[in-house]
């Protein structure tokens, strides 16, 4: 006890003047002199120590067994230091005027691992100082949530952002996520602005990114990774697929269009009037129809699009340009001539197409070369430069059809001869633009899972963070725990 009181002379603060009266005290009892006013010099001492020095001095006077400590204050004081019950008689506890911040109360709370018994009140309070990790534990029992707001409450910004993130995570941007080192949002965002997620293979991003490309495959995987609400909404795109049928906001999504192209294939002419997606896969059939040679479902599909008003201008163009090329295939220049002369006026690329057409139709049937362009034959582009590993694997794959390996020789020589030539001027350009048949590099943002939130970064139930609550709890609780006012000479002069 001595020591205690020769600590308490020892320290220093701005407040000493108002308090020598205190030090005052403590020297003369020290000198051999007590006095009765020790216990309130003491608290006088106490109030301006740092929480940790004052549960120090308060272990120090119980365990001395001094009689300083009212009948409520020893209880409290053993609750607190742990020597006394778990649970406080409730004539013991203080009220919520003595616990002014809540410590008290979520000590109790702590002890008996029941916070469901805070009151909001107390939380709101306890919200201003306790540690952040108490305060995990409050919202993981559900106590304190998004409504009450309690990153307002707390001086950090750090807490701030990463109370937001935990409760409020569609209000964090990047530069926050950043600041407190969330990668799991990060990762979330680098995927929707295109950038490179760092995801492992097979991890949740990689599958999405492959989806987008297109690769089937991935669909069963993602249904194990995607929260419910999205794996039936990758359950309605696959069911879609089986009539080419999907709903207006999944159709909107042009993320999603490579996917639902390579699961659908459609069995019959598609009407691009439905959709811009079903438009772009009307076009796409098309020219797949004339590349594997079936010209009659190519036709069916052109009539089509040619019967549909308005649309894509680029789009109708490539659809008037393929009912030329069909047409020059049946030898009818004349219907290819219309059609060309309408596609020219907007797309001059047309041109080497109508004069094409023009140059054969003043040439003598019998002295005209194939229409076709035998790149096309091939299933290519125009003057794609894999057309020989191409008419190899046909030949391979139709080694004992005679009429097919005929035409696929006939495509061979006429290429050949071009090269030599360096003259393509005979082959009908199809497509005019390639990149209008292309299909979307868009992202599947329908089906990125929403920002959830940030998973605790602090250890639950953290005993250094019991410690600070019971300190704050001994200091808030000071006055009633001790059996001394807080000027017991009314007569002295504080400032003398």
């Amino acid at each position: 006890m001595e020591r205690l009181l020769a600590d308490l002379v020892i320290v220093r603060s701005a407040a000493e003047e108002e308090r020598g009266w205190a030090l005052r005290t403590l020297r003369q009892c020290l000198d051999g002199d007590p006095v009765a006013q020790l216990p309130s010099a003491v608290r006088a001492l106490l109030e301006n120590r740092a929480a940790e020095d004052t549960v120090t001095a308060m272990t120090v006077i119980h365990e001395c067994g001094l009689p300083w400590l009212t009948v409520h204050g020893h209880a409290r004081l053993e609750h607190l230091l742990g020597s006394g019950p778990a649970v406080l008689p409730r004539e013991d506890r203080p009220s919520a005027s003595e616990d002014v911040s809540g410590a008290f109360a979520l000590q109790h709370a702590l002890r008996n691992d029941d916070l469901t018994a805070l009151s909001p009140t107390t939380c709101a309070q306890i919200l201003l100082w306790a540690p952040l990790g108490t305060v995990d534990d409050l919202i993981d029992t559900g106590l304190i949530t998004r409504s009450d707001e309690p990153w307002e409450r707390r001086p950090d910004s750090r807490e701030q952002d990463y109370l937001r993130a935990r409760l409020a995570p569609n209000t964090v941007n990047r530069d926050t996520a950043e600041a407190i080192g969330w990668q799991q949002f990060l990762q979330r965002e680098r995927f929707l602005d295109g950038e490179d997620p760092e995801d492992e293979e097979g991890g949740l991003y990689d599958l999405l990114q492959r989806a987008a490309e297109g690769d089937v495959s991935v669909v069963k995987e993602l249904e194990y990774l995607l929260p419910r609400t999205l794996v039936l909404r990758l359950r309605h795109i696959k069911d879609g697929a089986l009539s080419g049928n999907w709903e207006p906001d999944v159709l909107a999504d042009r993320g999603l269009w490579r996917l639902m192209a390579a699961l659908w294939e459609p069995k019959a002419a598609v009407q691009p009037q439905r959709s811009a997606f079903h438009a772009l896969a009307a076009l796409r059939h098309a020219y797949d129809c004339i590349c594997v040679g079936d010209l009659k479902r190519a036709r069916a599909q052109v009539n089509k699009f040619l019967d549909h008003e308005g649309g894509d201008p680029s789009q109708n163009a490539e659809a008037w340009n393929m009912s030329a090329y069909l047409a020059l295939l049946d030898e009818d220049l004349n219907t290819a001539l219309v059609a060309l002369t309408r596609v020219v006026t907007a797309r001059p690329a047309a041109e080497p197409n109508l004069d094409l057409v023009k140059r054969r139709q003043a040439t003598p049937r019998n002295e005209r070369s194939h229409p076709s362009n035998p790149y096309l034959d091939l299933g290519l582009p125009n003057q794609s430069v894999v057309w020989k590993q191409r008419y190899r694997d046909l030949r391979r794959d139709f080694a004992d059809d005679r009429e097919e390996a005929a035409r696929l020789n006939r495509a061979m020589r006429r290429i050949q001869q071009a090269e030599q030539l360096e003259d393509w001027s005979d082959f009908f350009l199809l497509p005019l633009d390639a990149s209008v048949l292309e299909l979307p590099d868009d992202l599947p943002a329908t089906l990125v899972p929403p920002v959830e939130p940030m998973p605790r970064q602090t250890a639950p139930r953290d005993p250094e963070d019991a410690a600070t609550v019971r300190r704050r709890a001994v200091v808030d609780l000071l006055p009633t725990l001790l059996n001394a006012p807080r000027r017991p000479d009314h007569q002295h002069r504080t400032t003398q």
